[in-house]
């Protein structure tokens, strides 16, 4: 039996997206969508916050994830935002990161990590794409967890290669990246360099609680043909990290393990995590100012591109 009980109601009761990055055929399992879609519409804006699930998220779990988590913590955290008002900058994205073994199978889920790893690789390009069909754009953010955090670096090193909207921000939640890759030398070692250079803001928020990091992520690296002893988001950045200290900025989740960064889990830690991400994502200052923006305050975008100023993240 599929995890997805209903595909017919896959969707979260009230999640309503006004953009959605598309790049699965199947809501369960199945392979990349070439190229990808806009759902439900090509949706024109300046600004957009791109959010990526991680591995083994059918789309089920990525909807509850973005609105019963994402959605509905940064709501509590800043109530003073008008309901609805985030859908001006968010952009979900759903990638096929996943399995859908017949029966009772399901359990052997886990086996098809290594080649989630590959289809993080392959899918960076075609969120690019995505990325770049969306009209007027001139800033991306990003925000990922998990394996999707590999999904966001991929992304960006095709924007920042072939061409693209300026990054902003990019916020990595418990990230199942080498951290040989984001060290001297690296896969990412050039791309952390140019988004540098560029202004670019990156957080990246671990907790050495976290067992799946800390058990599962060396074999299944080692699996996918990537030997790394340790994720980006066991114990965060090495110090030798491009940026660590300047634009790459660091928080330790306390007590958190895996599934506790969206905030759609009861967990303790997921306060803090919560916290981390609006701060850093600026969620409640970007929510004003895109409700400013549509009666006309022409000073916002100036702001908006304001990327490089130096801020304390709490």
């Amino acid at each position: 039996m599929s995890r997805l009980k209903n595909p017919a109601k896959w969707k979260p009761p009230g999640y309503d997206p006004e953009l959605m990055l598309w790049l699965r055929r199947s809501l369960e399992g199945g392979t990349l969508l070439n190229p990808g879609e806009l759902r439900p519409r090509t949706s024109a804006r300046r600004e957009c916050l791109v959010l990526a699930h991680g591995f083994n998220n059918h789309a089920g779990e990525a909807a509850e994830a973005y609105s019963l988590g994402f959605r509905a913590r940064q709501y509590e955290q800043y109530p003073e935002l008008p309901r609805g008002s985030l859908e001006k900058r968010l952009g979900d994205g759903y990638w096929p990161g996943d399995a859908d073994w017949p029966g009772p199978l399901d359990w052997l889920d886990f086996m098809v990590y290594p080649f989630a790893v590959h289809t993080a690789k392959s899918a960076g390009p075609l969120l690019a794409r995505a990325i770049r069909d969306l009209p007027n754009l001139e800033r991306i953010d990003f925000i990922g967890h998990s394996l999707g955090c590999r999904l966001v670096l991929e992304a960006a090193e095709d924007l920042t290669t072939l061409g693209g909207p300026m990054i902003g921000r990019i916020c990595l939640m418990a990230a199942a990246v080498p951290n040989e890759m984001v060290g001297p030398g690296g896969r990412f070692d050039p791309l952390l360099l140019r988004l540098v250079d560029r202004g670019v803001k990156i957080h990246v928020m671990h907790s050495d609680k976290d067992p799946v990091l800390r058990f599962a992520f060396p074999p299944g690296q080692a699996l996918a043909a990537e030997l790394s002893l340790t994720a980006l988001g066991l114990y965060g950045p090495p110090a030798d990290m491009i940026g660590v200290g300047g634009m790459v900025t660091q928080v330790k989740v306390a007590g958190a393990r895996h599934g506790d960064y969206w905030g759609h889990n009861d967990s303790k830690a997921r306060t803090q995590a919560v916290r981390e991400a609006g701060t850093f994502l600026r969620i409640g200052h970007t929510a004003r100012t895109l409700t400013a923006r549509a009666v006309g305050d022409g000073r916002v975008v100036g702001e908006a591109r304001d990327v490089g100023a130096a801020r304390e993240i709490g």
